[in-house]
């Protein structure tokens, strides 16, 4: 069997919406039921899920194991154990605010340890040393990843490093139209697939420009292509398996990149007093007025 780094969970998320209908049945109830699973059979499962044991086994293979007892094992050890803490049944309900909040943090703590374990160190140096070489740094997404492109443009931009991120998916294909081999141009996509971007990547392999990929899904479109790629994990198919709503796991990739290159960027001090100097009197303007205290000093 080939060798898996992520937890079991990531992987269905990763491949969900690659699943049959039936599958998706499994893998709802495999991810709402987590830490009862490694204890059921296969016949346990397909009754729970309203599914059958071939479809049970097909959905195993899916995942890329062997044999249910595989996948029983690796549910096992993403689990650690009776000690560590059990993932409470994905219930998001406003009559139980307090435990959805956490059930969210559960997810989201473990979708960062996942991350953890899918970035390979090298690639994570390769991606530094080609932002902080590059003329300039062109960020590309769609949909509600824009914003996480924009705000990664803006950490980047920081530190005196040319970094743009255009508004619309549009005026990202025409930054794209006119890259060299001295930028690199930076794509966020969790699933990897796009018609715009795959464009986009299409002009950047012709410029000869270098390629830093962030997705979930290794074997993208987008992935394999790449210069450099580095996998993160998502559980919003736990969470939500209609909508995609976080990008959890990409923003902390990013925010390490940032911190790596405040590390290694020659003048990092200059340039955020420089930065300080020209935004710094937003944060705390001359004559503001606070509202009156209560019962305090």
């Amino acid at each position: 069997m080939q060798q898996r780094r992520g937890s079991v969970i990531n992987e269905i998320c990763s491949l969900y919406d690659r699943l049959s209908d039936r599958e998706q049945l499994i893998a709802d109830f495999v991810m709402a039921h987590q830490s009862d699973v490694p204890s059921m059979t296969t016949r346990e499962i397909a009754t729970k899920s309203e599914t059958s044991a071939a479809t049970v086994s097909r959905f195993v293979r899916h995942l890329g194991y062997e044999s249910f007892a595989d996948l029983r094992d690796a549910m096992l050890h993403d689990n650690g154990g009776e000690d560590s803490p059990r993932m409470p049944s994905t219930v998001i309900s406003l009559d139980a605010p307090r435990a959805a909040m956490e059930t969210v943090l559960l997810a989201k703590n473990r979708e960062l340890l996942d991350t953890l374990s899918l970035v390979s160190d090298q690639d994570l140096v390769n991606a530094v040393h080609l932002i902080e070489n590059a003329d300039s740094i062109v960020f590309a997404a769609v949909g509600n990843t824009i914003p996480a492109a924009q705000s990664a443009s803006f950490l980047i931009a920081q530190l005196g490093l040319r970094a743009y991120c255009a508004p619309t998916t549009e005026a990202m294909m025409l930054s794209s139209m006119a890259l060299t081999k001295r930028d690199v141009l930076v794509f966020m996509s969790k699933s990897g697939h796009s018609k715009r971007l795959n464009q986009m990547m299409d002009n950047a392999i012709d410029s000869q420009t270098p390629t830093i990929v962030i997705t979930n899904v290794p074997d993208s479109p987008l992935a394999v292509r790449a210069t450099c790629m580095l996998q993160t994990a998502t559980r919003d198919k736990m969470l939500n398996s209609d909508l995609p709503f976080s990008h959890n796991s990409i923003n902390f990739i990013f925010e390490v990149i940032f911190l790596l290159l405040c590390s290694d960027v020659p003048n990092m001090k200059a340039r955020a007093g420089l930065l300080w100097k020209s935004l710094g009197e937003d944060k705390g303007v001359s004559g503001e007025v606070f509202p009156p205290q209560v019962g305090g000093l």
